[in-house]
C-alpha cells in the first residue's frame, strides 16, 4: 500500500476526478518523492519473490487496487498525485481474455 512507513506518515489523502481522470492527493508529514522502481512495500507480493509485470498493482488508501500500468505518479513537496490512466485497448483486451497468449 502506498502510505506510511518508517520515516514519514500519511496525514491526509483524498480522490477527486480531473478531466474524467481520477486523482488521488495523498498528503504526507515530510517532502516525498515519485516512486521509483517497484519495492515489494509498493507494489505485488508481500511475502517476497518477484511478482510478473502484469500481476503489480498499487493498493490506494481507500482499499482500491490498481495495475500499476495504469498509475502515474507526480510529487510536489509533502504531496504525492497518483493518476489512474485508461489502460490501452490491448492491455484491457489481455486481462479480459487471460487464456490469449501475447504472440
Amino acid at each position: 500500500m502506498i502510505g506510511p512507513n518508517d520515516d514519514r506518515d500519511l496525514v491526509d489523502w483524498r480522490k477527486t476526478t480531473t478531466d474524467g481522470t481520477t486523482v488521488y492527493e495523498l498528503e504526507y508529514s515530510v517532502p516525498v518523492s515519485e516512486p521509483t522502481g517497484r519495492p515489494r512495500t509498493l507494489f505485488g507480493a508481500t511475502s517476497g519473490g518477484t511478482v510478473p509485470a502484469a500481476e503489480q498493482s498499487v493498493r490506494l488508501p481507500d482499499g482500491e487496487r490498481i495495475p500499476a500500468t495504469d498509475v502515474t505518479f507526480e510529487a510536489e513537496g509533502t504531496t504525492l498525485r497518483i493518476r489512474v490512466e485508461e489502460p490501452p485497448l490491448l492491455a484491457r483486451l489481455w486481462r479480459a481474455l487471460p487464456w490469449w497468449t501475447r504472440g
